[in-house]
């Protein structure tokens, strides 16, 4: 593991640490116009911009050498255009600023939830630039606009605390596949160049042994301790209700589901060898992909599907 990663892994097992000033700043952030509860918004270890966010380079899939066609991405559509951004570089950029069709985009990784997220950079008629902001809010991690530094839900695409407070990104759909899958839908895709910094071997992820760790590194408002904190899933939401589907049920069940939800025809599979679901939606489902903890943070009242019941009692 080289220098860059032991400092990223060693920055997960920092302790909790929320130190405001007088004026209530963290990582140099004002902490204003809040719409969370103060308390939920904390340090989370590295400071702010750890790492420069991957620039919007591309090249065509036959050139991409650093991926193999198994190699999980995010793929995002939009205005004719198709790009793969692929995980193993996101894990550690988190961020690209981009424009597809004509559309100011900022496409994002949190590697802590698991969460592939694209939105348009547009709002009330001015473009924003992000960056990472170090915090985080239901151990996901925020995002700031370089404009007026306002914090944002990377998971939920709105502004928490500063002058923005309030305002909504609008969310873009993307998919998190294999590049061998995502090229079938659309083959005319160009992949992230890999960035070149001599101190990151991309090769390794800085995560492996939080995967393996059932805890979750910050609080949370919801928790259910029936699945690992870390096990992968899909996630939809419909009218306001939303439902899960986790990698392990969807093995019991030969890795995959067809199903109904809020009178919506959704169909699965799970392939566990690169641990991604491939999944078919209507368009009005939002579809996410995350870790069980960070799911239920967001959504307590989510449904499980072939939902095993209820946790034992602590006494059992």
């Amino acid at each position: 593991m080289t220098k860059r990663s032991h400092l990223l892994a060693a920055a997960l097992a920092l302790p909790l640490l929320v130190a405001a000033d007088a004026k209530d700043s963290l990582n140099g952030f004002e902490i204003e116009r809040h719409s969370v509860p103060r308390e939920t918004i904390r340090a989370g270890g590295p400071g702010r911009d750890p790492l420069p966010e991957a620039k919007a380079e591309y090249a065509a899939a036959a050139d991409a050498s650093w991926v193999e066609p198994q190699t999980p991405v995010i793929g995002l559509a939009l205005g004719g255009q198709a790009r793969a951004y692929p995980v193993h570089l996101m894990e550690y950029h988190q961020l690209v600023s981009d424009e597809l069709g004509g559309v100011p985009v900022v496409v994002s990784y949190d590697p802590l939830t698991g969460t592939p997220r694209a939105f348009r950079r547009d709002v009330d008629g001015r473009t924003l630039r992000f960056g990472i902001s170090g915090l985080v809010y239901n151990s996901n991690f925020l995002l700031y606009d370089r404009e007026t530094e306002s914090l944002w839900s990377q998971f939920r695409g709105d502004a928490i605390s500063g002058e923005l407070s309030g305002k909504k990104l609008a969310r873009l759909p993307v998919r998190q596949e294999t590049l061998a899958r995502w090229l079938e839908r659309h083959p005319e895709t160009r992949v992230l160049v890999r960035p070149s910094p001599k101190e990151i071997d991309y090769r390794y992820s800085p995560y492996k042994a939080y995967w393996l760790e059932d805890q979750i590194p910050y609080p949370v408002l919801a928790q259910d301790p029936r699945f690992h904190a870390k096990e992968i899933v899909l996630g939809v939401e419909v009218n306001g209700k939303s439902r899960a589907y986790l990698g392990s049920l969807l093995t019991r069940a030969d890795h995959r589901a067809e199903d109904e939800f809020e009178g919506r025809k959704i169909r699965i599979e799970y392939d566990p060898d690169a641990a991604v679901f491939v999944w078919e939606a209507p368009d009005d489902v939002a579809v996410t992909d995350a870790y069980w903890f960070a799911w239920k943070a967001f959504h307590p009242d989510t449904k499980v599907w072939h939902d095993p019941g209820p946790p034992a009692s602590p006494d059992r």
